[in-house]
């Protein structure tokens, strides 16, 4: 059986009910993380699960909400033997990034009893292993001239750029959004999917709602929840689910799925 797992549902702001964003594959025994909000590998353990059982990370941006989990990962398989390589794969500046994470945080490769490596994706890159298959997508998240403006400052040491991701597994397709600056961002991955996975520390409600009815998606599952609707989760789904004929729920933290 494979299952979903949500880790942490918030967005850029934790409570009390919700750690930063975090979820994981489940597949054959085997984690594919994708992102790494802190604690992930906290959160993992709280589910019954072996951090050493991941055999990828997978980031869709830099931002602390979705990779401040990845240095305590680390430390956490060096304390642990985990016996394989961890790959991490993120977008553009990922190299440079886990590098100068090593070095901040004392964790460098020659402490490790496994093999750390970095990749990097673009929309070209396809990972596929034990029947799984990741396809990415550039979002608008961090893709403007603002940002632009910004890494320029800092002699393009930033690099802002953000993904969503498109998941194959057991027949199913699955759209996960990463943060976007709008649902539009996503509407080109849509096609044929059985399940959406969209983020809500972006969006309004009422902007969701109508880009489901319009795109007609069948099932929708809300997670990346801005600290504000923390506890309003019944009143979320009413608002997104109004007036559509299709599923919504709401991702909380320790939440499995199975596909």
């Amino acid at each position: 059986m494979t299952e979903l797992l949500f880790l942490g549902t918030s967005a850029g702001v934790s409570t009390a009910n919700r750690h930063h964003c975090s979820m994981a594959i489940k597949r054959n025994g085997r984690l594919y993380l994708i992102d790494c909000g802190c604690p992930a590998s906290m959160l993992l353990k709280k589910m019954g699960e072996d951090p050493k059982a991941i055999d990828a990370v997978f980031l869709t941006h830099w931002h602390p909400d979705h990779a401040s989990g990845l240095p305590m990962l680390i430390q956490d398989l060096q304390l642990t033997y985990k016996p394989e390589t961890l790959p991490i794969y993120g977008p553009a500046g990922t190299v440079r990034k886990v590098g100068q994470l090593q070095r901040m945080f004392i964790i460098p490769q020659d402490i490790y009893p496994f093999q750390l490596e970095s990749h990097e994706y673009d929309e070209s890159f396809v990972f596929e292993r034990d029947g799984l298959r990741i396809e990415f997508f550039q979002t608008m998240h961090l893709n403007n001239e603002n940002w632009r403006k910004i890494d320029e400052r800092h002699g393009h040491e930033i690099a802002p750029v953000a993904y969503g991701m498109v998941l194959h597994l057991d027949g199913k397709k699955i759209v996960v959004s990463g943060d976007v600056l709008s649902s539009g961002d996503i509407v080109r991955a849509l096609p044929d999917a059985d399940l959406v996975i969209h983020e809500f520390g972006h969006i309004h409600p009422e902007k969701l709602n109508a880009f489901v009815k319009e795109q007609g998606i069948a099932n929708l599952l809300i997670t990346h929840i801005h600290h504000e609707w923390d506890l309003r989760a019944d009143e979320l789904k009413r608002i997104v689910s109004a007036g559509h004929a299709g599923d919504v729920q709401v991702a909380h933290d320790l939440m499995r799925l199975a596909i």
